[in-house]
């Protein structure tokens, strides 16, 4: 299972794929399979994180797509979003099944169109960047559920790569016991 799931990295970063889907169980290492393809893929290792979970709902439009000064109560200077921050490289949008879907619409008109609107103005930004989305939710099951929207599950699942859990594949656990030890025994 691991030989496939390195293939499936190698393919995605072959191919140059702008939008990837990861789908696994919590603690399966979707972070570290973006952070693979991200770092392979640009040299410049440029790798915005976001916690879709974690973000307000009041706060998500400032965190992706930026404010200008004066845009809202607090707002003392300009702050450019995790897409335009990106620059080229790569947004990691962890738990992406979490968004609220206040912002799942903008979302997929970024994906869409490569443009931001930060809050605050009607100028839009074109920006520069790939997208690797995680979750452990099962999408096909929100969208049914009307909790995810179908076209940006489509949007971001041009390639979905499945992340395997370590029950699935326990001759991986004598290695991982080494690679622990270690780094254990490092001081790591």
């Amino acid at each position: 299972q691991m030989q496939k799931l390195r293939s499936d990295i190698a393919r995605v970063i072959k191919s140059g794929i702008r939008d990837v889907l990861l789908q696994g169980e919590t603690g399966t290492g979707k972070e570290l399979v973006a952070q693979s393809i991200a770092f392979d893929a640009d040299p410049s290792h440029r790798f915005v994180v976001i916690h879709c979970g974690a973000v307000s709902e009041g706060l998500a439009e400032s965190e992706l797509f930026g404010h200008i000064k004066g845009a809202f109560t607090g707002a003392d200077r300009e702050r450019v979003g995790a897409f335009e921050a990106a620059g080229g490289g790569f947004v990691f949008l962890d738990e992406i099944g979490e968004l609220p879907s206040a912002q799942q619409a903008k979302l997929l008109r970024v994906l869409q169109e490569r443009k931001v609107q930060p809050v605050g103005t009607h100028k839009e930004r074109a920006v520069n960047f790939r997208c690797i989305a995680a979750t452990h939710v099962n999408l096909d099951e929100a969208v049914k559920a009307g909790r995810f929207r179908e076209d940006l599950f489509y949007r971001i699942a041009k390639e979905v790569i499945r992340i395997p859990a370590l029950r699935d594949r326990v001759e991986d656990i004598p290695e991982l016991v080494h690679y622990f030890l270690a780094g254990i025994s490092k001081g790591k």
